[in-house]
């Protein structure tokens, strides 16, 4: 069996670097949109409040992205790192469904705004992508 080469800390970190720059690609995308969003929140002239399901999807996003960072690095501060990749999957569903209504929303409504904060979030995949899976090192039961 190949030795990787890089440790499950540096896999953990690049994971948080990746989820830290998603959640400013977020909040970058919010306040550059700001009008759009009091729009949809129906405090804005038009006063639509079917365009509200995106505002809620973009926070609940945001906070599961925040809740994903912090168990990371707890279990990097309780020196369990195996257990930090738990929720890896989930976290791709998420990221991958923000980046759709994200860019599915700059289309939508032709907002300039969102070309950076949608270049960062695909770079921030891009580097969530290629970081390998965490491999357990705990050998302690055995």
């Amino acid at each position: 069996m190949a030795k990787r080469r890089i440790s499950n800390k540096a896999i953990v970190i690049m994971k948080i670097i990746s989820a830290l720059g998603l959640i400013f690609s977020i909040c970058l995308y919010l306040f550059m949109n700001f009008g759009s969003f009091k729009n949809d929140l129906g405090f804005g002239p038009e006063g639509v409040t079917y365009r509200l399901v995106f505002p809620i999807l973009l926070m609940l996003g945001f906070s599961f992205v925040v809740y994903y960072v912090g168990n990371m690095i707890i279990r990097v501060e309780t020196k369990q790192i195996w257990k930090a990749d738990n929720m890896f999957i989930l976290y791709q569903i998420v990221f991958n469904g923000l980046l759709l209504v994200t860019i599915w929303r700059w289309f939508l409504l032709n907002l300039s705004n969102a070309m950076i904060p949608s270049m960062i979030m695909i770079l921030s995949g891009i580097l969530n992508l290629c970081t390998p899976k965490i491999v357990d090192n705990n050998n302690q039961d055995f």
